[in-house]
C-alpha cells in the first residue's frame, strides 16, 4: 500500500495533492515538491509531514457576485487575474468580449476517473469544467477561455456557472436569430462544425435533407441527430465544438 504524502496531482494544476494512505484528500499544494526517488517496490512521498493549508492554493480570493443596475455582475481575482462578467462583456486574463458582438460560446463538463498514485487505491471521478467565447477564427481572433479542473464536487462551480448563465441569457439566443436568419436568406452557416442551409445540412460523412429528421438530443458529451424511424443516430457532434448546444434549437426549426 502506498505510504501518505504529497505526490503529483492526478488531477492537473502541476502542484501536488495529499495522499492518505487510502485516497486522495481535498488538500492540494500549488507549490510542486522536490520529488523524492522510489525505493524498490515501495514508493516514498515527497514528505512526511500532515498537510497543512497553503495560501496560494485557494482558487478564489473574497470576492464574487453583486448587484450591479444591469443585473448581477462577477467580479474576483483568481491566481492574480482579474476575472469580470456582466450582462455586457467578460473579462479574463487582459482580455474582453462584449457579450452582443460575440461570434461563438462553448462549454464543457468532462468527468474523468482515476486511482490514487501508482495505481493504488479507490477510484475518484473528478470533472474538468470549461468555458469559452470569442471570434472566428478559433484561436487567430481574440477568445477567452476559462477553466476550472479537478473539480470532485457534484455542484458545477459557481464561477463557471455564472459564465454559462451569461451565455445562455444573453449570446445564444441572439446567435440562434442570427443562424436562422442567414439560412433563410439562402446563406450556409456553419454550427458546431455542422453546415447548415435551407436544403438540409452536411455533418461528417452524413448529408441529408429536412424531410425525416426527429431532432437532436443530448447525451454523454455528445449531440445527436436523429432521423424517424432510424434505430440509431445518424450523426453524432462533440459538445467541444463551438456553438454546438444551438443545434437542438435550429434542427428544430428547420426540419420538415
Amino acid at each position: 500500500m502506498t505510504q501518505a504524502g504529497w505526490y503529483a496531482d492526478p488531477y492537473g494544476g502541476g502542484g501536488h495533492r495529499w495522499w492518505d494512505g487510502t485516497k486522495w484528500t481535498d488538500h492540494v499544494n500549488a507549490t510542486p515538491a522536490q520529488q523524492v526517488q522510489p525505493q524498490q517496490s515501495m514508493p516514498q512521498p515527497v514528505q512526511q509531514v500532515p498537510p497543512q493549508p497553503v495560501q496560494q492554493a485557494q482558487p478564489v480570493q473574497q470576492a464574487g457576485v453583486q448587484q450591479g443596475q444591469g443585473g448581477p455582475v462577477l467580479h474576483k481575482t483568481r491566481y492574480g487575474v482579474e476575472l469580470h462578467a456582466d450582462a455586457h462583456s467578460i473579462t479574463w486574463d487582459g482580455t474582453t468580449i462584449e457579450l452582443a458582438k460575440a461570434e461563438f460560446v462553448g462549454y464543457t463538463a468532462v468527468q474523468s476517473r482515476m486511482r490514487g498514485p501508482f495505481n493504488i487505491g479507490s477510484v475518484h471521478t473528478s470533472t474538468d469544467y470549461h468555458f469559452e467565447i470569442g471570434f472566428f477564427p478559433v484561436n487567430e481572433a481574440p477568445g477567452i477561455a476559462f477553466e476550472e479542473t479537478g473539480l470532485r464536487a457534484n455542484t458545477p462551480p459557481s464561477d463557471w456557472q455564472f459564465l454559462v448563465d451569461l451565455s445562455r441569457t444573453y449570446v445564444e439566443p441572439r446567435l440562434l436569430r442570427q443562424f436562422l436568419a442567414a439560412v433563410e436568406a439562402g446563406q450556409t452557416v456553419d454550427v458546431g462544425k455542422v453546415r447548415i442551409n435551407r436544403n438540409g445540412f452536411v455533418g461528417g460523412n452524413v448529408s441529408r435533407g429536412w424531410e425525416g429528421i426527429e431532432g437532436v438530443t443530448f447525451d454523454k458529451g455528445w449531440y445527436f441527430v436523429h432521423a424517424r424511424g432510424a434505430g440509431k443516430p445518424i450523426l453524432r457532434v462533440p459538445q467541444q465544438n463551438q456553438n454546438v448546444m444551438l443545434l437542438p434549437r435550429i434542427f428544430d426549426a428547420l426540419k420538415r
